[in-house]
Order: structure tokens, then C-alpha cells, then sequence
């Protein structure tokens, strides 16, 4: 009998703690975790605004919950009160990855989000930059291919009339010169009139010389302008090599300092971002990784654009989720629905343009 009653108490224990988690995530006041993270969650003295706040009232309202928000100085300490229980949910973003699920309950992604770096300004010279831009061996090709094709037609067109105008296409191995300067000349339309074909098969040369040309030149240019769009929208770090070669920051126990860890990129943690900016600016590091959205934020809040300048990548994708601590069971699977119902609304679309993101 004393064994019998010895196991109910047992099993009665993780079935009151269950029943009590319940009540008090649909009953009690649920307390909220802030840390400033713009433009996701900003203070204002004791106005808390932003996408997530805003993102949060409306499901509050929904599900008609009770809360308080609780504010930390920084994202570290708002995660370590979120694991010790003593807040309930935080609304920061916190980046979906495997750790985060063995401390918390994460909700679905509400913002998906792109790694930037805030760096210095190179300092390069303007035009050593496009030069170096250009060093690569797609350039290569098509400098190699838009060669052999002006060297094809000279070597036809001098070929044509070297033995019936050679005052300007000379006979002797000169006159492959000659040809090289016309075919030039023609394609760039400049037409200097020195290198007139006077055969008809070095006029028909020319003819289609022109307008092959046009064609040639015009894919020329959209292949240099595309490579130089693309070298100034990623910056100068575009690959995870590049990111092992400077001393770079980023915000600790978050999907940014994992990045690192996994691609072993050696990097020094910062309790918040604007310790790490300040670090750039100071110096003490040449780079701080990222996310595109808060940076930017940041960068027009406390104006650093004097100093930094802010570049995108597209090394890695973060997916942002609000965190509930695990005794707290239900909370994260009543939101979910409504959550997903918002982000997938034009009230969604309309809370990120108010706050300043415009994807």
C-alpha cells in the first residue's frame, strides 16, 4: 500500500507541473524580454516600439493575452533570463538554428534576413578599384574573345587588300597592323576614314565587320557593367575565405557568431551591436557581421555613415523567430497561427514599411 501511494504522489507531480504551465500561459501576465535591437524592438524612454513590437501587439490582441514587457541591457542577458525562466517570451529576433531549439521554444520564422558587414571605407583610388574589379577570369575570356574576333577580321580584311590598296593596308606583316587599327577603328564607330577597304570583298568584310561588331561591343558592355554591379552591391568580402583573412565581430550566441563557428572564421563577440560598430570605427576590428536590416538601422540612427560603409552579402540567410522559454508549453503553439496569418497579410507588409524595411 505505501508503494501504491508513493508512485501516485510521483506520477502526480509532472501531471500538477503540466496542468500549471498551462493555466498560467492562458491566465497569468506573460512577461515579454526586450533588448534594443532596431529597427526590430527600440526605446524611446519608456516607449518600446518597432516590427516586432508591433508584429506582437497585434497578436496579443488577437489571442486577447496579458503582458509586461521587461527590459535588459543587452541581447545577452535578455538570453540567459529567457533559459533561467525568468522571462517568458522575448519578441527580439532570435535566429532559428539546432542550439536555440535545445534551450527554447521557437516560434515560425517571422523575417528572413541577409548578412552584411559593416566595414571602413577601403580608401582604394576609384578607378584602381574598377581595375581590380575586372581582374577575374570571366573578364579574361571575354577580353580573349573580343581579341581573336578583331584579330579574325583583320587579318581577312588586310588579306583583301594588301595587293590592290596597299597605301593602306601594306603588303608586308605591317599591314596585319593595319588591319587590327581598322577593325578597331570601325568598331567603335569612330570612323576615321585613314583605313578605307576599296575591294568588294573588303567592303562586304566591312559591312558585316559593322554590324557583328555592334552585337559584339554591346554584349562587351553588358557583361563589364554586370561585373561591376555585382563587385560594388556584394562589397569587397563576398566569400567565407575572404572573412578568414580580417579580424571581424559580430553579436555573440546568435545564427551570426554559428556562421562563424561553422565555417571556422575567428571572430571576436560583442554583447550588442553598437559596441561592435564602435569597434570598426575604432579600429579594432576591420569588420562587423550582421544583420542587412539592423544595421541599416543603425547606420541612419546614430549616423555612421560619415565613417562605415555598410555592404550586403549573400553568404547566409538567418531565419527570425520569437523565443519562449520550454516550461512555458502552449504559449509558442497558440501564436503560431496567428503569426503566420499576419506575416502573410498586407498588415505585414505595412508594419515593415512603417518601421523602415523595404524588401
Amino acid at each position: 500500500m505505501k508503494q501504491i501511494l508513493l508512485c501516485l504522489i510521483f506520477m502526480a507531480v509532472p501531471v500538477a507541473s503540466f496542468i500549471h504551465a498551462n493555466e498560467s500561459s492562458q491566465g497569468a501576465v506573460i512577461r515579454i524580454g526586450v533588448s534594443e535591437i532596431p529597427p526590430f524592438v527600440m526605446f524611446d524612454g519608456d516607449v518600446i516600439t518597432g516590427v516586432s513590437v508591433d508584429l506582437w501587439r497585434t497578436i496579443a490582441d488577437s489571442l486577447q493575452l496579458d503582458f509586461r514587457y521587461i527590459k535588459f541591457a543587452n541581447y545577452l542577458d535578455l538570453m540567459t533570463a529567457l533559459q533561467n525562466g525568468d522571462v517568458d517570451l522575448t519578441i527580439n529576433p532570435v535566429t532559428l538554428t539546432d542550439n536555440r531549439l535545445k534551450y527554447f521554444r521557437l516560434s515560425i520564422p517571422f523575417y528572413t534576413s541577409r548578412l552584411a558587414l559593416a566595414q571602413r571605407p577601403s580608401g582604394r583610388i576609384p578607378i584602381l578599384t574598377v581595375f581590380l574589379s575586372l581582374m577575374n577570369w570571366r573578364s579574361l575570356q571575354l577580353i580573349i574573345l573580343l581579341s581573336s574576333v578583331v584579330l579574325i577580321f583583320a587579318l581577312l580584311v588586310w588579306l583583301a587588300e594588301r595587293r590592290h590598296n596597299s597605301t593602306q593596308f601594306r603588303k608586308d606583316h605591317r599591314g596585319i597592323a593595319d588591319g587590327i587599327w581598322w577593325a578597331f577603328v570601325t568598331m567603335t564607330t569612330v570612323g576615321y576614314g585613314d583605313k578605307i577597304p576599296k575591294t568588294k570583298l573588303g567592303r562586304g568584310l566591312t559591312l558585316v565587320w559593322m554590324f557583328y561588331a555592334i552585337a559584339l561591343l554591346f554584349i562587351f558592355t553588358a557583361e563589364i557593367s554586370s561585373e561591376l554591379t555585382v563587385t560594388k552591391l556584394q562589397g569587397d568580402m563576398d566569400t567565407v575565405e575572404e572573412l578568414r583573412k580580417i579580424k571581424v565581430g559580430t553579436l555573440e550566441q546568435t545564427g551570426f557568431s554559428a556562421f562563424c563557428d561553422i565555417n571556422r572564421i575567428q571572430y571576436i563577440p560583442f554583447a550588442d551591436q553598437k559596441l561592435g560598430l564602435n569597434a570598426v570605427t575604432d579600429r579594432k576590428i576591420e569588420a562587423f557581421v550582421g544583420d542587412y536590416a539592423t544595421l541599416a538601422s543603425m547606420f541612419e540612427r546614430f549616423k555612421l555613415g560619415k565613417n562605415l560603409v555598410l555592404n550586403p552579402t549573400r553568404l547566409n540567410e538567418q531565419y527570425f523567430c520569437f523565443g519562449a522559454n520550454r516550461n512555458y508549453l502552449d504559449l509558442i503553439d497558440r501564436i503560431n497561427p496567428i503569426l503566420l496569418d499576419v506575416t502573410e497579410s498586407a498588415d505585414w507588409v505595412e508594419i515593415l514599411l512603417r518601421n523602415g524595411i523595404r524588401e
